[in-house]
């Protein structure tokens, strides 16, 4: 029975979760018995470390991505929600040419400061000895990455950066027809290994002020990624170039639970149902299951 509320409640909000439970199982819990039970739970996943195996280094190519959203808090309002995704690059499936399915992936997520979530994303990351990288250009991940996996690949989302380089063309170029014409030209520079190419056509633009304050911090932000930005040549080894796995996976964890009309949560209780949201989508449910029957 606990098994059966568990589930519902991390997929569900806990009065619905009440409703399915006793029209599936014919048991009455509330939804206040059932929040309970999750936080419960949720709280001794991250208290109790369950033993596994010790798992041999994985020498199959995988990714790792990391992106962050928002929640809801009571505490502090709006507080950022960080995902980490990793799956291997055989799992990846094209089905037609605008959808790709994940067959399998392992999920984390943490609400709070990155240096907490880096503890929870560590252990998904040290057996594999083949990564590659995609992410935004915020500098804790790449710093945290080159640090610590100095042989993985890095790659800057395509897609991200290729709107920051929008963002600040509309900025400069009023015309419409004008800027579509100068964004695409950047595109397919990007996609053909030639982000200098870009910075100095960016550079060449004369401009005063605040468009050069973001003209600059557009320069620094290319330039500090250069080398994550061969697009062509990651593509060419068959590398995936965008980070929309990830953003798939904050809907998946984080919006389809947390972020429905009028939530707002503790920031516990919204922690402990995201432990127990990453271990169903990992397929690590057996490890609830345990906790459980220990607990019995």
């Amino acid at each position: 029975m606990q098994e059966s509320a568990l589930l519902l409640g991390q997929g569900h909000v806990y009065a619905q979760s009440s409703q399915l439970l006793k029209r599936l199982c014919g048991v009455d819990l509330s939804g206040k018995q059932i929040e309970n039970l999750c936080h419960y739970y949720g709280q001794a996943i991250e208290d109790k470390c369950i033993d596994k195996e010790v798992v041999e280094k994985v020498e199959s190519l995988h990714y790792a991505m990391v992106d962050g959203s928002y929640i809801l808090s009571r505490e502090d309002g709006w507080r950022e929600t960080k995902v980490g995704r990793v799956f291997k690059a055989s799992d990846n499936f094209s089905i037609s040419d605008k959808r790709v399915i994940i067959k399998e992936s392992n999920y984390v997520a943490y609400v709070g400061e990155h240096t907490d979530f880096i503890e929870k994303m560590t252990p998904l990351l040290n057996c594999l000895t083949c990564l590659v990288f995609i992410a935004d250009g915020a500098p804790w991940i790449w710093r945290w990455i080159t640090d610590n996996y100095p042989n993985a690949i890095q790659i800057l989302d395509f897609y991200h950066a290729f709107e920051k380089i929008c963002q600040w063309a509309t900025i400069i170029f009023k015309d419409k027809e004008e800027l579509d014409t100068w964004c695409q030209q950047a595109k397919e520079l990007l996609l053909n290994d030639e982000i200098k190419e870009v910075i100095i056509q960016i550079q060449n633009i004369d401009c005063q002020g605040d468009r050069l304050e973001k003209k600059n911090a557009l320069l620094t932000y290319l330039d500090n990624n250069l080398h994550r930005m061969t697009y062509k040549t990651f593509s060419d080894k068959g590398y995936l170039i965008g980070s929309g796995a990830i953003e798939s996976a904050q809907r998946t964890v984080v919006q389809q639970r947390l972020k429905l009309s009028g939530q707002r949560w503790t920031l516990n209780g919204a922690q402990q149902v995201l432990n127990l949201r990453t271990k169903n989508l990992s397929n690590q449910w057996d490890e609830v299951i345990q906790l459980v029957r220990m607990a019995a």
